[in-house]
């Protein structure tokens, strides 16, 4: 299992996706009144423009919806990592309940991705179940996307989404070596411009 790297102090691990556009144009200002006859002056140079752009306000959101995760993944390809691309939503997988997202990523291996509104443990055990029926149903998922390059000798990669990670699941994932993990929390974020959600990768106390 992969190595869960800290988050650095730059913003190489985060994404930040606009989910709406509230602002609205500025009107154009009026035009100039014609000059007055008679002979020109040479007037002086106006002082050059030194605006500062003003810091942009983010106000945290206490709740998100599935609807809000959903058409973020859908509408921004590659908000939880370069090169990963949605194929398929919702997928169903009997008892195990529907897969929230199938994925490929660079290197055409596939991908599952699953969220949970709500922190809690549960989102592990879904996950696994949900990366166990892809293993056991290759050649249907081989007939399901034909037209696509994907690399089925690969176990899949499982990104799992939630507010917070637990230290227990984090714990109990230590102990899985056959699937890769991904652990992305996000936050839904108010702004003048609109609606937006972070994503980043967890650090390395969960609970953080």
């Amino acid at each position: 299992m992969e190595q869960h790297r800290p988050l650095g102090r730059g913003l190489e691990d985060v994404s930040r996706v606009f989910l709406s556009q509230g602002a609205e144009e500025p009107a154009p200002p009026p035009p100039l009144p014609p000059e007055p006859a008679g002979p020109k002056r040479t007037a002086r140079p106006l002082p050059r423009d030194q605006s500062v752009a003003s810091p942009t306000l983010l106000r945290p959101v206490e709740r998100v919806t599935r609807p809000q995760v959903v058409a973020a993944l859908r509408e921004y390809e590659g908000a939880l990592e370069e090169g990963l691309r949605g194929i398929a939503s919702d997928v169903p997988c009997g008892a195990c309940g529907a897969i929230d997202l199938l994925a490929i990523d660079r290197a055409s291996q596939l991908a599952i991705v699953d969220f949970d509104t709500e922190p809690g443990d549960e989102l592990l055990v879904r996950g696994l179940s949900h990366a166990d029926w892809v293993i056991e149903n290759v050649p249907n998922l081989r007939n399901m996307f034909r037209g696509l390059a994907i690399n089925f000798s690969l176990a899949p990669r499982l990104f799992l989404l939630a507010p917070r990670f637990s230290t227990r699941m984090m714990s109990a994932a230590r102990q899985i070596e056959r699937i890769r993990i991904d652990w992305i929390r996000y936050q839904v974020v108010e702004s003048p411009g609109g609606t937006g959600i972070l994503f980043e990768r967890a650090v390395a106390d969960p609970s953080a």
